[in-house]
Parts: C-alpha cells; sequence; structure tokens
C-alpha cells in the first residue's frame, strides 16, 4: 500500500509540475473567459434605437411608455427639428404616426444604425388597441381583459398500452444539451488524461527506465499506483472548477452578464437523479478510459508509437460522441444497443436519459454494466500490464494472448 500511495504522489507531483496539465485545466477557464469578455464587449456597445417621434400627445406618451431595452422614444414638435436630428445622429430613425388615415411611417438613414421595426409596429399595435377600445366604450377592466396575452401551458405526452398520457419527467432540450456538454468534457477529459498515462508509460519503457522501477515494485502496483494519480489529478481539476464556481457564484449580482445568464437557466428542469446519473457515467467513463489507455501505453516500445495505439481509443470516444449527437433523431435499435456498450453508453445513455428516451432502470441497468465491466476489465487490465510492460516489440498484445492460452 505504501508503495502504491508512492507511485500516485509521484504521478500527482509531476504533473502538477508541468506546463501541460496546468494548460489543461486552465484552457476551458481561458475559452469562457474569451467568450464572457466578447459578451460583454457586444452588450456595452450595442446601444438602444433612439426614434423620433412627431405625434399627436396622446400617442407620445403612450409609445414612451412603452421605452424598453430594444427601442427609446423621443418626442419632437414637428418633422423638421426630427429631420435635424437625424442628421446630427442624435436618432436612429423618426416616426411618423397620422390619426387621420390611421397610418404611420418610419425614416431611417442610409448610413445610421438598423432600426427595429417589428418591436415599433407591436407597440403601435397596442396603442392602437387600446385607442379602439377607448372609442368603443371599454372601461379599464374591459380593456385589461382586451390586451392580456392568454397563458400556454406546455406539457409532454407520452403514449402507453395505445393510451395518451401526461409525463411528468420533466425531459427538456436543456437536459440534452447539458449531457451533451457533458459528453464533450468527458472526451476532451479522455483524451487529455488518457494521452498523458500512455505517454508516461511509454517514456519510461523508451528509457529503459520501467527495469528499474519494477525491481522494486510489482507491475500491478504501479499499474494501479498510476491510476489513482490519474483520479487525484481529475478530482483536483474539478475541485479547483468547484471553487472557482462557486467563488463566481457569490459575486454573481455584481456582474450583469452572469446575473442575467443565471436567471435565464430553468432550474427546475433538473431533478437529483438525472444530475447523479451524469456525475456517475461521467466518472465511470473517465476511469474506464484512462484504463485503456494505460493497457494500450504497456504495448509500445517507445514514445513514437503512443500516437497510433491511442488513435483507437481516440475514435472510440468519437463514435460515443457522435452517438450522441444522434440521440434526438429518435429512438433506435442501433440507439438502444449503443446505451448498453462500455465505453460508449457513458456518453450516449445520458443524453438519451435527459430527454426522456429512456427512464431511471434502464439508465442504472446501464450504469450497472458499466461499473462491472469497469471492475472486470481493470483486473484484466493490470495483468496484461505486467505481462506486457517488459516486452519491447509490436507484438507485445499477440504473445500475451499466446501465454494466457
Amino acid at each position: 500500500m505504501r508503495k502504491l500511495s508512492l507511485i500516485a504522489n509521484q504521478v500527482v507531483k509531476k504533473n502538477l509540475k508541468s506546463f501541460s496539465w496546468w494548460m489543461l485545466v486552465l484552457a476551458p477557464l481561458l475559452g469562457l473567459l474569451f467568450i464572457s469578455g466578447i459578451s460583454w464587449y457586444s452588450n456595452s456597445t450595442n446601444k438602444n434605437d433612439m426614434v423620433a417621434v412627431v405625434a399627436p400627445n396622446a400617442i407620445t406618451t403612450a409609445l414612451k411608455a412603452q421605452n424598453n431595452n430594444q427601442v427609446t422614444y423621443k418626442s419632437y414638435e414637428n418633422n423638421q427639428k426630427a429631420q435635424t436630428a437625424l442628421k446630427n445622429e442624435d436618432v436612429d430613425g423618426i416616426l411618423l404616426v397620422n390619426l387621420k388615415n390611421n397610418s404611420s411611417q418610419l425614416l431611417t438613414s442610409k448610413n445610421g444604425d438598423n432600426v427595429d421595426s417589428k418591436s415599433i409596429q407591436s407597440n403601435l399595435s397596442t396603442i392602437n388597441t387600446a385607442m379602439v377600445a377607448q372609442s368603443l366604450g371599454l372601461n379599464q377592466k374591459q380593456l385589461r381583459q382586451l390586451l392580456m396575452t392568454p397563458n400556454l401551458k406546455k406539457e409532454t405526452v407520452a403514449f402507453s398500452d395505445g393510451k395518451m398520457k401526461i409525463d411528468n419527467s420533466k425531459s427538456d432540450d436543456l437536459k440534452m444539451m447539458l449531457a451533451q456538454v457533458v459528453g464533450f468534457a468527458m472526451y476532451i477529459f479522455l483524451m487529455s488524461y488518457g494521452s498523458i498515462v500512455a505517454q508516461e508509460i511509454g517514456t519510461e519503457k523508451g528509457s529503459r527506465i520501467e527495469e528499474s522501477i519494477l525491481t522494486a515494485v510489482k507491475a500491478k502496483t504501479q499499474f494501479y499506483g498510476k491510476l489513482v494519480g490519474m483520479a487525484t489529478l481529475v478530482i483536483l481539476q474539478l475541485l479547483l472548477y468547484g471553487v472557482i464556481a462557486l467563488g463566481v457564484w457569490m459575486f454573481r449580482d455584481r456582474i450583469t452578464i452572469l446575473n442575467d445568464f443565471v436567471k435565464a437557466i430553468p432550474w427546475n428542469q433538473f431533478d437529483g437523479s438525472f444530475l447523479l446519473i451524469m456525475l456517475a457515467f461521467f466518472i465511470i467513463g473517465i476511469v474506464s478510459y484512462t484504463i485503456l489507455a494505460a493497457l494500450c501505453g504497456s504495448l509500445v516500445s517507445n514514445p513514437e508509437q503512443v500516437g497510433q495505439a491511442f488513435t483507437p481509443i481516440l475514435l472510440l470516444a468519437m463514435a460515443g460522441y457522435v452517438a450522441a449527437l444522434m440521440v434526438n433523431e429518435g429512438s433506435t435499435l442501433l440507439m438502444s444497443i449503443l446505451s448498453y456498450i462500455p465505453f460508449i453508453s457513458p456518453i450516449v445513455m445520458p443524453v438519451r436519459y435527459g430527454i426522456g428516451q429512456v427512464g431511471t432502470v434502464e439508465a442504472l441497468i446501464s450504469l450497472g454494466i458499466n461499473l462491472g465491466f469497469m471492475i472486470v476489465f481493470t483486473l484484466f487490465s493490470a495483468r496484461a500490464y505486467k505481462k506486457n510492460v517488459l516486452i519491447y516489440n509490436d507484438a507485445g498484445i499477440f504473445k500475451f494472448f499466446k501465454k494466457k492460452k
């Protein structure tokens, strides 16, 4: 146990001191910071449309009451003064309203900014409805009823035994998007950490250090130590993200863009079972791919062969991610099969569960299959690692199977 801990600590310390691991950790944060900066700059430079209104006082007052973050109305006494303001670029457009023939005209400068005519049309329509209601003698209560927007309730239905029933599973496109984001994160993690462990083993074999190491520790101990070290690095990275997320959350009220983003998320659509199952698949997927990468790393003779050995792993993960992107096309026999195949199901099943194609029972069955496979595959890989880690030719894996027979 002490030797396993020593190897794990060595793996952790080595990567914590490396520039590549910190770039792996900081790259997503820098990407988010870059996107946030662009969004902030876009919002700060995007000003409201200023529209000069030449109309009777009642119309002007009603339009000003509808000022929003898209259009702001400013009254002018006559068309001449409004044209001067447009020429001096004090306004973006001129709205002329004629009550006699119930018409309006929007004038914009050729060199000016585009004005949202749909928003203006909607505001004029609301005012016209109110004026017509007033001419018909409707009171304020009746006017409010006339302008009230009907409530639209959206519900998901499912068919069972030929009967339609309301589905209260809270499945939504947002869940699918979140599951796909987690699937992409899993792909990035396995590509990064799988490459690290495979490269590390390949380097040790290429420099013949492996022979010296195995005189002091058993091959299986080294194998498990590297896995524990990689798992520790993954946990450290996730904890770092968690601390940063907590800090941002605490100061969200001071960041307008972040505050608006948080308010726009329908948090009630996420339930505990969905988040726990998605997290379980994420952990099992990362661990399974890391074990596979360590196994492939033991087959190479030098660092130059790591890329060739690691390519099938990337293709397998890419197949799972592409399948996850196709889940929205519908539940097919192929998707049902892929939902229970190890290495692919950790990416596909959370998406299918998120949009309601499968239930909790199916998701737990797939999770159990992956967990059982991971345990068996770990024992198999440790034995294969012991047999192949000191073989320095391309036929290492075949020799292992030959000896096994």
